[in-house]
């Protein structure tokens, strides 16, 4: 186990976090800011490179960086076929953070009926022109977390299933605390980071670096997400998508949603962020999305 000081000489602290701050703070509780517990050289176990990448079909690879880009203002596209729906918070850029922290939920039970459909919830892409997506994904048989890498390899870098070790390890009460920071400015190098509930300290899951040579710009002053999204065929016999039917008696959430803006954690509120509307979404009866905390923390539920 490497000390705070030496992953701080190797660029693996988050930006604004120093040694001595990370060295021994406890984990924040409910509703605090995220106190700097111990960063941990461990890396979290998961499939990387080119198997990871076949997690996902071309096609639903294509329509995933479609809808990021639609949401980044950098195509005309932002429902693609069959249906790509999105439902989120969106914290600013405005002030360059350089981490961003929440709890998200997970139903290790949920698999999609439709082969081919894919519920990503929660899933975060942190303000600041970040190189890292961490989605929270079902399909017709996986239930998985990912670290999207979009400066590199533009595909799924690294999932980990939902097993019971995954659970034991890195859940508590039904949710992982994930957090991405930039850890190297010079480089755009950013990490993903998870909680491990029986360290308390935080893990080491995916880094990369670089920029989005897709989204035009390496300014820092690209907007994120915390979003509930499908990708989803329509079913003939109820005209509406699958995932209506597949979420039923589910619920999905983001909390805690933190941004680390000039060295302090900041909730995005109204003056930094936006939501969409509450309410029914994607043409499903029974799906019901609801801002719990303007702008930090979301629920998704069936019904």
């Amino acid at each position: 186990m490497f000390s705070a000081l030496v992953l701080a000489v190797l660029g693996l602290l988050p930006a604004g976090v120093t040694p001595a701050t990370a060295a021994g703070a406890a984990h924040h509780a409910p509703n605090d800011p995220p106190s700097p517990a111990p960063y941990s050289s461990h890396l979290v176990p998961g499939v990387t490179g080119s198997a990871a990448a076949k997690l996902l079909t071309p096609a639903q690879r294509d329509d995933y960086m479609k809808q990021h880009y639609a949401h980044l203002k950098q195509s005309a596209s932002a429902s693609p076929a069959p249906v790509h729906q999105f439902w989120a918070i969106y914290p600013s850029g405005t002030d360059t953070p350089t981490a961003t922290d929440a709890h998200h939920t997970v139903t290790p039970s949920l698999r999609t009926s439709n082969s081919g459909d894919v519920v990503y919830a929660p899933t975060l892409y942190p303000a600041g022109n970040a190189c890292i997506e961490n989605t929270t994904a079902y399909e017709n048989n996986t239930a998985v977390i990912w670290a999207w890498d979009w400066c590199n390899s533009y595909t799924v870098g690294k999932y980990t299933a939902m097993d019971a070790n995954f659970q034991a390890t890195y859940t508590k009460n039904g949710s992982y605390e994930v957090q991405i920071s930039k850890t190297n400015a010079s480089t755009n190098q950013w990490t993903m980071w998870l909680f491990n509930y029986s360290t308390n300290k935080w893990d080491n899951y995916f880094q990369s670096a670089g920029y989005d040579k897709n989204n035009g710009t390496q300014s820092p002053n690209v907007g994120g997400w915390d979003a509930f999204e499908v990708y989803s065929a329509n079913n003939p016999s109820t005209n509406q998508p699958y995932i209506c039917a597949d979420t039923a008696n589910d619920s999905f959430s983001a909390t805690q949603i933190w941004q680390l803006v000039n060295g302090s954690w900041k909730a995005p509120d109204s003056s930094d962020s936006a939501a969409d509307a509450n309410g029914a979404i994607f043409g499903c009866t029974h799906l019901n999305a609801k801002v719990t905390t303007a702008n930090s923390a979301w629920t998704v539920s069936n019904p």
